[in-house]
């Protein structure tokens, strides 16, 4: 197999190990609430945050030579704040602090 195509299969076995965090997170989180849940639900959650999870992937472009587990460690960490935890950090990054 060549270098390029064995790269690319290893990026995507971290892509789909981020996903499966996140969305093991987003179910757990889930189960813990008192939503009333439905398959809608679960499979939306699930999807979110999994998305969430994978977009920690990025953070190589700042540290390249971050290990596996700090990679795991830094999605588990947006996949917990999830969304909305997520776009509040980033209004008080910008500046734009929206009170309710």
């Amino acid at each position: 197999m060549s270098d390029w195509l064995s790269r690319a299969f290893r990026d995507i076995e971290t892509a789909a190990m981020f996903a499966a965090v996140g969305a093991f997170i987003g179910l757990g989180q889930l189960l813990a609430s008192q939503e009333r849940i439905t398959a809608r639900i679960i499979v939306g959650r699930c999807i979110s945050t999994a998305g969430i999870a994978t977009a920690a992937g990025s953070v190589l472009v700042f540290v390249p030579s971050l290990s596996p587990v700090g990679q795991i460690g830094i999605a588990a960490a947006l996949a917990s704040l999830g969304t909305s935890g997520l776009e509040r950090l980033f209004q008080r990054i910008v500046g734009g602090r929206s009170e309710p």
